[in-house]
């Protein structure tokens, strides 16, 4: 029973994805910052420097970029100093504002008559006298305005490096545990195999020397003990079976041998097979009408196996006398045969669990019935093998009801 390579490879890969769509979406949230720092510094400077010269203009409305408030015009009243790059009171004025806003850089000061392409500075349209209505620009320029954007998210890049690298490291730590485990499970499932393995020879040599020694000694035909050994060696080499089986499908190695089956011939054939257990138990099992046309293309062992399994499980959870029905029901695209039953029923929350390997539902009687809890994984391996499912309706102490679906034969015209 190997377990596919492509369920471990799953989480390796869901983690490269899952850090590659973090470090993206890290990046992209940090460029958005950083955008929306150098905006918010923007508005800080434009407010400072609009602030001075409204002071000086007589309160008059001004804006960043040489723009103006609606409905208003540039600063009028000139008041401004002659050399305003050099004027030591305007620029302590401008220093105090920006202080006000947080913004502690050094700062270049000019007065131009052209307007600076958009981001590159920050101005202040101003009207000055004898320029004949044109505007002016009060001009300021931060050299260092990079760096200061770029320190005040430092905390942030370190923050995201942290996170990042605490992610990866989990992932990390996670996959390394997870191939540890996939080495310790192979092992383990190869001892499992090599055992099964190991258990038919002797099982299959001590049914053959059974029936010789039945043969020898006719005597032996009704013995009671020489039947409970034939009875158990048969129900020990149908376990070891059902084991490698299930390591050829999960292991790939096995293809199905498909044929045109008789859906109501299957099912008769089963219920020949077992005629001896459902004696043993006297239990009614009863098979609806099965319309003679209803054909599959499947593997007739394993078809046959399947109901087998269902029947077999349907006959030992049962406390009373068993009571079996079996019917099939054709559907626009399948046929549906169900098998319901009179016994213990499952408990609600374990009706997927009785379908995976080695799992049976926990009951305080769980021991009572033999077996390694395979029986159902199996028919759930093979039905899904045939492209049809399985499922169950149950409620405790009101019986089960299992229904497999599979595709009907359709003759190429």
């Amino acid at each position: 029973m190997k377990w596919p390579g492509n369920k471990f490879l799953t989480l390796p890969i869901a983690s490269v994805l899952a850090m590659v769509g973090l470090v993206v979406f890290q990046l992209s949230w940090m460029r958005h910052s950083r955008n929306l720092s150098e905006e918010i510094f923007n508005q800080r400077v434009c407010m400072a420097l609009c602030s001075v010269v409204e002071d000086y203009g007589g309160g008059v409305l001004c804006q960043q970029d040489g723009a103006t408030a609606s409905g208003s015009s540039p600063v009028t009243g000139y008041t401004l100093p002659d050399d305003l790059a050099n004027d030591s009171v305007f620029r302590a004025d401008l220093r105090q504002a920006l202080d006000f806003y947080q913004i502690d850089l050094d700062f270049r000061l000019s007065l131009t008559e052209e307007k600076q392409p958009c981001g590159s500075a920050h101005q202040c349209a101003v009207t000055l006298p004898g320029n004949d209505g044109e505007n002016a620009f009060v001009t300021v320029t931060f050299p260092d305005k990079e760096a200061f954007i770029t320190g005040r998210m430092t905390f942030m890049v370190l923050a995201t490096v942290l996170i990042l690298l605490f992610t990866a490291a989990v992932l990390l730590f996670a996959n390394r545990s997870l191939r540890k485990q996939k080495r310790l499970l192979q092992t383990n499932v190869d001892f499992f195999n090599n055992m099964a393995h190991e258990f038919r020879t002797p099982l299959t040599n001590m049914g053959l020397a059974l029936n010789m020694l039945a043969k020898k000694y006719p005597s032996l035909h009704d013995d009671r003990l020489a039947g409970v050994l034939r009875r158990e060696n048969t129900r020990l080499l149908h376990e070891v079976e059902r084991v490698l089986h299930l390591a050829s499908l999960d292991n790939g190695d096995y293809k199905l041998q498909q044929e045109r089956l008789s859906l109501k011939d299957l099912l008769q054939s089963v219920l020949d097979d077992m005629e001896i257990v459902i004696s043993e138990r006297q239990a009614k099992v009863q098979l609806g009408e099965v319309p003679g046309h209803l054909e599959v293309l499947g593997d007739r062992l394993h078809l046959a196996n399947v109901f087998r399994n269902l029947l077999d499980n349907a006959l030992k959870y049962s406390k009373e006398q068993p009571e079996v029905r079996i019917s099939v029901k054709e559907q626009p695209r399948g046929i549906l045969v169900t098998v319901e039953d009179n016994g213990i029923g499952i408990p609600a929350g374990q009706k997927e669990l009785i379908f995976e390997k080695f799992q049976r539902a926990s009951r305080g009687d769980l021991h009572e019935q033999k077996g390694f809890g395979l029986g159902l994984a199996y028919v759930k391996s093979m039905v899904e093998m045939h492209r049809g499912f399985v499922r169950v309706f149950s409620e405790e102490r009101r019986g089960s009801r299992f229904e497999v679906f599979l595709p009907a034969f359709s003759p190429v015209p």
